[in-house]
């Protein structure tokens, strides 16, 4: 296989079975690469909504707050949860 630019329509493209043989094939395999592209890119930016919207909705407890919470689960006086910073 040919590792440099080459500038013809007959080329085979990522795998052997996608084979181009005309300028129509190339435009429609270069159209079906921005396409798979552009769906990776939303599934990459859909799991980092989803992670972030994850932390933000979990409660945070370290052990010193739940040892304190379970002595003290009688008394009015409790401390604030709060909330980690997210970069």
């Amino acid at each position: 296989m040919e590792m440099h630019f080459i500038f013809s329509d007959k080329v085979v493209l990522l795998f052997d079975f996608w084979s181009v043989h005309s300028p129509a094939g190339m435009a429609l395999s270069v159209l079906v690469v921005l396409l798979l592209a552009v769906l990776y890119e939303n599934i990459k930016f859909g799991k980092v909504k989803l992670l972030h919207h994850t932390l933000v909705n979990m409660p945070t407890f370290t052990s010193q707050q739940q040892e304190e919470t379970d002595q003290d689960s009688s008394s009015s006086e409790s401390l604030p949860v709060s909330r980690p910073r997210l970069r």
